[in-house]
């Protein structure tokens, strides 16, 4: 008995130090918090065809021709991801899938 007791007492600090486990919603705020970080970084960073300078955003074709290195990429349908989507550069008709025309020069306030 004695030996039960002089355990316990030994291992009381021990126990008395222990964490708790977090919580689950201490998680899921933490992994909203990174999430929400991290889609603010993907949206802050240009499209390869536009220009953002302050709360001014430049984009079309003719921003996508002054900042690629090799224009011939911008009608290559297997061009790298680099090149941009040919999606960012047509107006309209999104839900549709077909274009109502292309954007040549924008401005975004």
């Amino acid at each position: 008995m004695k030996r039960i007791c002089s355990l316990l007492l030994a291992l009381a600090p021990l126990a008395a130090t222990a964490q708790e486990a977090p919580a689950v919603d201490t998680l899921r705020s933490q992994l909203s918090t990174r999430l929400k970080e991290a889609s603010s970084r993907l949206s802050a960073e240009a499209k390869p065809n536009e220009i953002v300078k302050g709360s001014v955003t430049y984009s079309g074709i003719a921003v996508a021709v002054i900042k690629t290195d090799n224009v011939l990429q911008l009608f290559n349908p297997a061009a790298p991801a680099r090149y941009g989507s040919p999606e960012d550069s047509v107006l309209g008709g999104s839900n549709t899938g077909s274009g109502l025309g292309w954007k040549l020069f924008s401005i975004r306030f």
